[in-house]
């Protein structure tokens, strides 16, 4: 049985043009696929960004600042966190992920948080020089810790500090002795004098200290940018530099500082943003 030379030539071609369209459609599934969660934070929020259909190390920035990748089961994920300062707009994300470039755009959308009015004592809200002069010393001793964004530490999903009832939510702006204030960057647990405090995740211990404002004063490095921090304490059970695991109990409850009452003020910085803590305990990581 003879076959036409020419249609041969013509299933030689076929065949090519099929190897190509399939080498191209597993090219395509392959693609690299970013997704967010949730798909248009606001500020004080943390997004989830995930990476599909890589392999390899993966990077990114984000208004100037580091995003960290942890590789998961199927994708690569990082917990990127929206500043409580951050206008409404959109922000460049840049992610590099098996040699190519990814330029997505973060939609920050606008959040109200409420207003909250309080009476203090004249001396804790209109400062003498000397307290002024401490407070600015105490404000640059903690903005130093920011930078230092530190290797991997915390692992699977972050737990709650101290169960109780939430006093005062975070993002509230404050008017104290009818001046207003720094919105509350953190969030206020109800709780009893000499409550268990425990450590939210794996960390190191990097400040303790006595301040005006806060207290005894406790900050905790989790490595990868992210801090927790916790104030108004009326012991600190851990040194500065003590490596503390998830659940540890670290202080216990007070109202050293400017406080009305025991309570645990905490709060979360993530590469420098101040987002709400109960965000990050809501973060299913594991």
């Amino acid at each position: 049985m003879r076959i036409d030379r020419r249609l041969l030539q013509g299933i030689v071609v076929l065949l090519a043009v099929c190897m190509s369209w399939t080498a191209f459609a597993a090219e395509a599934i392959r693609a690299p696929e970013v997704t967010f969660e949730p798909a248009s934070p606001g500020p004080g929020d943390i997004m989830v960004v995930t990476v599909k259909n890589v392999s390899g190390q993966v990077e990114g920035t984000f208004k100037g600042k580091k995003v960290y990748f942890i590789q998961s089961k199927d994708s690569v994920k990082a917990v990127l966190g929206v500043d409580l300062f951050t206008e409404p707009g959109q922000y460049p994300l840049d992610i590099q992920a098996a040699g190519t470039a990814l330029h997505q755009v973060v939609i920050v959308s606008k959040k109200d948080y409420p207003t909250q009015r309080l009476t203090l004592p004249k001396d804790m809200v209109e400062l003498s020089p000397e307290n002024e002069a401490r407070v600015e010393r105490e404000l640059k001793k903690m903005a130093a810790i920011w930078p230092n964004e530190n290797p991997l530490v915390w692992s699977g999903n972050f737990i709650n500090p101290l169960e109780g009832e939430i006093g005062t939510i975070f993002g509230v702006r404050r008017i104290i002795n009818k001046i207003p204030k720094n919105p509350h960057s953190g969030v206020d647990v109800s709780g009893n004098e000499g409550d268990s405090v425990r450590a939210p995740n794996n960390g190191v211990v990097t400040l303790v200290d006595d301040q005006f404002y806060s207290g005894n004063s406790l900050v905790i490095d989790h490595g990868q940018g992210i801090y927790t921090m916790f104030f108004h304490l009326s012991k600190v059970l851990v040194r500065q530099g003590q490596e503390v695991k998830k659940g540890d109990t670290i202080a216990l409850v007070g109202s050293t500082g400017r406080s009305t009452g025991p309570h645990l003020h905490w709060g979360v910085r993530m590469q420098g943003a101040r987002v709400d803590p109960l965000e990050l305990i809501k973060l299913k990581l594991e």
